[in-house]
């Protein structure tokens, strides 16, 4: 799995452009994915999420959070377990605020059908 594992930040070294040289949070290994609108077929991944400023772009469009194959990341050096905690605890918090930006989106989507 090329040295990487989950809580660690990666470089993107091979994937959809402009994804290459981001920086990612890896959060999870994915067994089995089906990359085959990527033209690879199925294959293991990483969950990861964007520690740059911009989302990554994914087969869905933009988005902070997605899956690329095993073998597009390379490992930064690694950090201590002081270091990963509050990594983690950073991105649990970006998801978090994500989660409730899309919430208060379909409200406000509610809303405007409500009223028309």
């Amino acid at each position: 799995m090329n040295n990487i594992r989950p809580g660690d930040l990666a470089v993107v070294v091979r994937g959809l452009w402009p994804n290459v040289g981001r920086l990612v949070f890896v959060s999870e290994f994915v067994p089995d994915f089906d990359f085959n609108a990527m033209g690879l077929g199925t294959r293991d991944g990483w969950r990861v999420r964007s520690w740059s400023d911009g989302p990554l772009e994914t087969i869905v469009g933009p988005g902070m959070v997605g899956i690329t194959p095993v073998g597009s990341l390379r490992r930064l050096d690694r950090l201590s377990a002081q270091q990963q905690q509050e990594l983690e605890n950073e991105m649990a918090k970006a998801d978090f605020e994500d989660a409730l930006s899309e919430f208060a989106r379909y409200f406000e989507m509610q809303d405007a059908l409500a009223e028309a």
